[in-house]
């Protein structure tokens, strides 16, 4: 046989490799978790090897391989399906698929059906771009990458263990930090554990605005449940503690504490005070930490100290005012003063605020509250408009009974009509008061009237009549203004009627002055046009 032709040779050697790479395992990709829509090609490896469409357990990929863990062909069985990278032939990696590998089934829970999943729920085709949201979310030094990504149904344990929604654990790292970041089943990024970073050492919840709030509540959700069973919230520098009705105790509650790395529970209940199981609660739904720099901020202009700490922030149902119950923040301040280089404890007070920054009350220290006269005609013209827009435009009075520092308020309850109920107001706000006399209880319509009917006596008429009853008394400065009296009529008896009655049946004022050790007294009333209609003299 002669030589082979030049033609043939290379016609032999192209078909030895062609021969040689068809036996060949596929080409791998160069990385499983960055490479656009390689991790989804790995897992329809395993499925175009399965001849069917899985229920899936948990599917883990990092650079080099994607592995899969599915429910086995006999209930309660899992086996395990790898793609990854082989060794390097000439210019490139190959990739080879094993499988199936029996695999022990997950002890936690009990029901391992109930933690299988489909392919479809899952959005396996923007790995890579989950992958960069996740670091974009750590924030770690020198940026990270990602090491590996686990998608399961996450685990909750109470009340018993149990399997939940779907989870990306997305696994970031850099030479000095790491973190977790969670995504949901379509890849939104939803929070993370952020503990060993250096932002999370740094991080305060009270004064910085880049922590995870919403996975915060997501969290606390997870674990308490979105029922109003919430009994108030505490942001701390560092944590954000709950306390909550017992998930089975009654007239108990439990702490929960959320911090970087989770949710713990509190193996200590605790019993209400008499009364308070009744009152109402509410739901982490209702709860907006987003609005924490603007309550930090209101809080702080109220607070009127820029060298004092802040504490903590609790959110709580508040009850105790007029009108429906409504959420408020207690910010807690403390003033410090300075000895040489010691800061020594001085003051500390709170500020109430409403869930959207509206100040209700400023609990100030002694040294620091505000030196006003509650009886100055304008101050008891402004306390008049704050108390209408508290109650609301159409609130019924029966009384405003104003002190120097203080009033009492006999008004119909604004949510239930017909309802009377006694406040006392102040410079922290307005409580409702628990005891009442019975006359003051019962609803009588005819002695009820709307802050508009004060609208005669502004401030220029209140310093009118004022002067005129020092000068109708016959006193001087040996005396003092001491009250401001609102009502139709004056001195009502238990059986509803006045002793001074009004003559046109609309407000009259009592103005009343005392001596500085209370023992000497006189009063005028003013009828709702300025008539003096009765006089009792010191």
């Amino acid at each position: 046989m002669g030589r082979l032709s030049s033609a043939v040779r290379a016609l032999l050697a192209a078909w030895l490799v062609f021969l040689f790479f068809a036996g060949l395992p596929a080409r791998a990709a160069e990385n499983y978790i960055t490479a656009p829509g390689e991790a989804a090609r790995a897992v329809g490896r395993i499925v175009g090897e399965l001849r069917r469409t899985p229920e899936v357990h948990t599917i883990r990929i990092t650079d080099k391989s994607v592995s899969v863990l599915l429910g086995g062909s006999r209930p309660g069985d899992v086996e395990e399906w790898q793609v990854r990278q082989a060794s390097r032939l000439i210019f490139f990696e190959t990739e080879v698929i094993a499988g199936p590998a029996a695999r022990p089934a997950p002890a936690m829970v009990s029901d391992l059906a109930s933690g299988l999943f489909s392919l479809e729920a899952i959005a396996i085709g923007e790995t890579d771009d989950v992958a960069r949201r996740a670091v974009a979310y750590a924030k770690l030094e020198g940026g990270g990458n990602v090491q590996s990504i686990e998608i399961a149904r996450r685990v909750s344990l109470l009340p018993t263990p149990s399997y939940g929604d779907i989870r990306w654990s997305i696994y970031v790292a850099s030479p000095r930090e790491s973190a977790t970041v969670y995504a949901d089943a379509e890849g939104a990024i939803i929070g993370g554990d952020l503990s060993n970073t250096a932002r999370a050492r740094t991080m305060h919840f009270i004064n910085d605005e880049d922590w995870p709030k919403e996975a915060a509540i997501e969290s606390l959700t997870g674990v308490i449940g979105g029922k109003p069973v919430i009994r108030d919230i505490t942001i701390y520098p560092k944590s954000v503690q709950v306390k909550a009705d017992h998930p089975s105790l009654k007239e108990t509650t439990v702490g929960y504490s959320w911090d970087i790395s989770g949710v713990t529970r509190s193996p200590i209940a605790s019993p209400m005070f008499p009364g308070t199981a009744a009152e109402p609660a509410f739901s982490l739904a209702d709860v907006d930490l987003r609005q924490l720099g603007k309550i930090r901020d209101a809080a702080k202009k109220a607070w009127g100290n820029e060298k004092s700490t802040m504490n903590y922030m609790m959110l709580r149902l508040f009850s105790g005012g007029p009108g429906k119950p409504e959420l408020r923040w207690t910010v807690h301040f403390t003033d410090w003063t300075q000895t040489g280089e010691i800061a020594m404890f001085s003051n500390s007070g709170t500020i109430e605020l409403t869930a959207d920054g509206t100040v209700r009350a400023a609990n100030l220290p002694a040294a620091r509250q505000p030196k006003r006269n509650w009886l100055d005609p304008k101050t008891t013209h402004d306390t008049l408009a704050v108390i209408s827009e508290q109650f609301g435009k159409n609130a019924r009075f029966a009384e405003l009974n104003i002190s120097h520092d203080s009033m009492q308020i006999l008004a119909e309850v604004p949510d239930a009509p017909g309802k009377m109920r006694s406040y006392t107001a102040n410079d922290r706000g307005i409580t409702a008061m628990t005891m009442m006399m019975p006359w003051d209880s019962e609803f009588r319509p005819e002695r009820l009237y709307r802050m508009s009917d004060l609208a005669f006596f502004s401030p220029e008429k209140l310093n009118e009549l004022t002067a005129r009853t020092f000068s109708r008394l016959q006193v001087g400065s040996e005396m003092a203004l001491s009250r401001y009296t609102f009502s139709i009529g004056q001195l009502m008896s238990p059986d509803g009627s006045f002793m001074v009655p009004s003559p046109d049946g609309k407000v009259t004022l009592e103005i009343r002055l005392e001596s500085p050790d209370g023992w000497k007294g006189g009063r005028v009333t003013y009828s709702s046009t300025g008539e003096e209609i009765d006089i009792v003299m010191p």
